[in-house]
């Protein structure tokens, strides 16, 4: 396949699939919570593990946690439709319920994204994952003795990639959330796939990370990620699985597909050297939001060339937020050593965080803060944050040109012609930084119903009538597809049509 004829040229995001807590399974639902934030934030459920056998006030106390709360998904884990995956139960059992649902998540963003399934086999789609724990491992291999027949495929963290590529297509995979995107975008950019996959995925399936990042002092005792806020004290695990379909902009709109937004640029680095591996550098971070800018063709020093909106990695601990927020100040408004003094109040730069509704969802929070950020641009709506009551002192010198909303704000206007724009932030806890700049998409209309892949079929156009033909293998799978599929239609009319050519003839329900 040829390289791009545009080095930069944006990528665009077609279709999404997500689980996240407070029953948003999917992207409306997300979109839903984010808008009206509610608190979804639980105790540990005892299926997952008894928290009180591991609590103590003392998080540094040896084999302990002093954050029994966490943001859990509500579906039950153990459902799997593997049939349909060709999958055997016994293998079933043995997986990971992290591959499980990135199975899942990536059908329902192809679908959504008004493919079929046959239609990415055999294609150069590649596919980027980013995960970070791995309790299924630790809980299912603690006897030697009755590890299951399939442990080592089901719980390798290596395997997740493959196993979608397995299913769906053939092409290369990587692992890594938001620097799986940026590997996607360097992907597609070469020329060398047609398509790429990016997905993540968070569970909280055993005690082990809560006792390590307890120690650290990395975790909230009130099960809160208070961004920014005075009243922070660690951030809140949370649980997520979110897969994006992603091509270039050229062929989408070859492809006829609708567009969710456009990914202008994406950057990654390193912190290098700090006082400790899990440090985090400003300096690195205004560095790689300056390169992402400028690798864009858009000048952070000038108004409209800026982000309105900034999501921030905005984890709640005190170590990290003031890096983060002395990060973007410098970066937009750095260059201003002579106070403004034209009598014309600035519009400030709006920020805020995904954690503050959700929790951090770890390795898949990147992927997170992306997903918020199609709908907020395509609606026009600053989605506000939770908990914040007062600036942290420790981020207070940094806040004269950034404003926390905490109700659903209006987009700032813009002079016509300038997309509305985001900025995404996401860093790991070993150093790594990744950025992302999210814009909406101002194109042409996409019109075109895709029913048939005969080119002598001309495209359907204007409101229609049409048959939902709706299919699946077994009865409980056809069930449980007629509700998902109610409630989809009753969320994006404009997605109703795209799922049923989509699915063809062998639906199923997850």
């Amino acid at each position: 396949m040829a390289q791009s004829m545009y080095p930069n040229e944006p990528i665009v995001v077609v279709g999404s699939g997500c689980r996240f807590p407070g029953g948003a399974n999917t992207p409306s639902k997300l979109w839903e919570l984010l808008q009206h934030p509610r608190d979804v934030q639980s105790r540990i459920p005892k299926e997952r593990f008894d928290v009180d056998t591991f609590y103590h006030p003392d998080g540094k106390h040896h084999g302990r946690t002093n954050a029994p709360y966490a943001y859990v998904l509500q579906d039950d884990l153990g459902a799997f439709d593997a049939p349909f995956f060709n999958i055997q139960a016994g293998e079933a059992e043995s997986m990971d319920p992290q591959q499980r649902l990135l199975l899942e998540t990536v059908y329902e963003a192809v679908t959504n994204a008004g493919m079929r399934i046959q239609d990415l086999q055999g294609t150069s789609t590649a596919v980027y994952v980013g995960m970070m724990t791995h309790d299924y491992e630790t809980v299912s291999t603690r006897d030697l003795e009755s590890i299951p027949s399939y442990s080592a495929t089901g719980v390798a963290v290596s395997v997740a990639s493959n196993r979608i590529s397995y299913f769906f297509l053939t092409g290369m995979d990587q692992v890594s959330s938001l620097v799986a995107v940026h590997l996607a975008v360097q992907q597609l950019r070469t020329g060398q796939s047609s398509m790429a996959i990016a997905v993540g995925a968070n569970l909280i399936l055993g005690p082990m990370t809560f006792v390590l990042e307890s120690k650290l002092s990395m975790l909230s005792p009130s099960g809160r990620s208070r961004m920014w806020d005075a009243g922070a004290d660690g951030y809140a695990r949370g649980e997520a699985v979110c897969s994006v379909v992603l091509k270039t902009l050229s062929q989408a709109l070859r492809d006829g597909d609708t567009i969710e937004c456009v990914i202008r640029e994406t950057g990654v680095n390193q912190d290098g050297r700090t006082t400790g591996i899990t440090m985090p550098n400003h300096s690195a971070q205004e560095a790689l939001i300056k390169a992402t800018y400028a690798q864009a063709g858009l000048d952070i020093t000038k108004a409209e060339d800026r982000c309105q909106f900034f999501e921030t990695h905005g984890t709640g601990t005190r170590a990290g937020d003031p890096q983060e927020a002395e990060a973007i100040a410098t970066a937009f408004f750095g260059h201003e050593k002579v106070a403004r003094n034209d009598g014309n109040e600035r519009a400030p730069l709006f920020v805020g965080s995904a954690k503050t509704v959700v929790g951090h969802t770890e390795g898949t929070a990147g992927l997170a803060g992306l997903m918020k950020a199609p709908f907020a641009v395509r609606h026009g709506v600053i989605p506000p944050n939770l908990l914040f009551d007062k600036i942290s002192p420790r981020v207070a010198p940094f806040y004269k040109n950034l404003k926390i909303a905490t109700e659903a704000t209006p987009w700032p206007a813009l002079p016509p012609g300038q997309p509305r724009r985001v900025s995404v932030n996401s860093f790991g806890f070993g150093g790594t930084n990744a950025h992302a700049i999210i814009e909406e998409y101002k194109g042409p209309e996409q019109t075109q119903l895709r029913v048939s892949n005969d080119e002598d079929c001309p495209p359907l156009t204007g409101v229609l009538s049409l048959p939902l033909v709706l299919s699946a293998w077994r009865k409980p799978s056809r069930m449980v597809l007629l509700r998902a599929t109610s409630v989809r239609r009753s969320e994006a009319s404009h997605r109703s049509w795209e799922s049923s050519p989509g699915r063809g003839r062998s639906g199923r329900g997850c």
